[in-house]
This record gives C-alpha cells, structure tokens and sequence, in this order.
C-alpha cells in the first residue's frame, strides 16, 4: 500500500464490510479480467473473512471460477468530493474501502447454501431471518451460491475533516 497513513485496522475494516452492501468481484479471464459487482452475506472465523454471494446456477462468472478459482474482491463505501480552493491538485475524496484476494468455490451442498442465504439476508435485511428453513431443499439447490475465503485483505480510507471549532 502506497499511503500507508490511509490504511485502516481491522475493526474499520469489520465496520466497512458491514455497512457496505455491495463487493466488485474480479476474475481472471482473457485478454482482460472480469469484474461483477454483487451484494453479499460474511461472516468472520477469527480474522478470516468469509463472503457468500448468490445467483444463476450457470455463467461466465461461475464458469471462470470454475477455470480458475483466484478472486481479488472490493468493498467501498462511496467517496464524497472534498474541495479545497480552485485549483486541481487541492481537490481529494474521503473514501473507505476493502480490497482482498481469495480464493471462491462454487457452492454444491444444500446446507451451506442455505446457511450462506441466510447470512446474507440477515446483512441486507438488518434481521435474522428463518424463512430458508421453510424452503425445501430443491428450491435452495436451484440456488448458485459462491463462497469466497479471502487469504489476505487490506483496507484505506481517507476521513473528512472534523470541521473546526
């Protein structure tokens, strides 16, 4: 990391990845890399960062995971312009973000994809949610469900200014 004076701890970095509702998902792929944006569900194994994310059964995003498993993720909350003067290079943003390297699978087994539905409900609704253990098992197998385990991630941001006194 360039600016290490931006990089953040662990716990603004929980606080990120919980108040953020979307991750850009890079995949290898040729000549270029692929890059989905998607909401997710996480959870934390100690300082291992979990992420779920769900859709089609069948695509270019599972068929590259498929070739190659190796994800890179990222997780902003926005940025907001911060002027200063008119001139350019007084100009910034204050941003927060998350950027981690992983490796995804796709998801076969019914329970952890309802476990991973259920989380990542319970990150976009704010509740715990039961409603999957409701659904029989072959409407969560009809479910794609990507697990991504993230070896290592960073985080920076750039704060505001406390406005003065």
């Amino acid at each position: 990391m360039r600016r290490r004076e931006r990089q953040i701890e662990l716990p603004e970095i929980k606080a990120i990845i919980e108040q953020c509702k979307v991750m850009h998902i890079a995949m290898n792929d040729q000549p270029f890399p692929y890059v989905v944006p998607t909401n997710y569900g996480y959870e934390w194994q100690d300082d291992t960062l979990i992420l779920y994310s769900h859709g089609a059964r069948q695509g270019k995003k599972r068929t590259l995971i498929a070739n190659d498993p190796h994800v890179c993720v990222e997780i902003d909350g926005g940025a907001t312009l911060m002027a200063a003067g008119q001139n350019a290079p007084h100009y910034s943003a204050a941003y927060q973000s998350v950027i981690g390297f992983g490796i995804a699978e796709l998801v076969d087994d019914v329970a952890v994809k309802r476990h991973a539905l259920d989380l990542l409900m319970q990150h976009e609704t704010g509740r715990q949610l039961d409603a999957f253990d409701a659904l029989p098992d072959h409407k969560i197998q009809g479910v794609g469900v990507i697990k991504i385990t993230l070896t290592e991630f960073s985080g920076k941001a750039h704060h505001l200014p406390m406005p003065e006194q």
